[in-house]
């Protein structure tokens, strides 16, 4: 077992796998291809693991690979094979699944980078900071593109029927 002090890689898998899982379905579209996505992901990361000198930093260093591999996937998928995939819906005894299944479907119509960073933001639940550190750009400019992405969010939910409360 790799181990980082008291934090291991066993503990990193644990705390990451679900959010990463999410986070790549967002980025990519298709759940299998997020799995192999995260599985990948994971790997790199224990081998890496040694090198990981700031574990409270360990999410932006995980998105960061994560976002690589996913890069890697869009160039190898070749478009003119694309399927397209059954979604699974909770039923309706689970209200809140039924919700965020359904905000994960109109996500899936956002752009490529507002989906990266809402994916970061909340299923990753990174910080501005650490994610304009996984991103290679400004606190300010995640800021700004995490305000439009949500607004352009809230476009396609409130065009989709769903009644979206009011920015706070």
């Amino acid at each position: 077992m790799h181990t980082l002090n008291d934090f291991t890689f066993d503990t990193l898998v644990l705390r990451y796998r679900q959010p990463l899982t999410g986070a790549a379905y967002h980025l990519c579209g298709d759940r299998e291809a997020a799995c192999d996505i995260v599985q990948d992901t994971l790997v790199d990361a224990y081998r890496g693991f040694a090198g990981l000198r700031e574990p409270e930093k360990a999410g932006a260093w995980l998105y960061a690979i994560l976002r690589r591999k996913v890069i890697g996937y869009r160039r190898s998928r070749r478009p003119e094979v694309e399927l397209l995939e059954e979604r699974v819906v909770a039923g309706p005894e689970d209200a809140e699944s039924l919700v965020r299944g359904i905000v994960i479907e109109q996500m899936l119509k956002l752009a490529e980078e507002d989906r990266e960073i809402l994916a970061g933001k909340y299923l990753l639940g990174l910080s501005y900071k650490e994610l304009a550190d996984s991103l290679g750009i400004k606190e300010g400019a995640v800021r700004v593109r995490c305000l439009r992405a949500k607004e352009r969010l809230r476009e396609i939910l409130r065009g989709a029927g769903v009644k979206v409360p009011e920015k706070r």
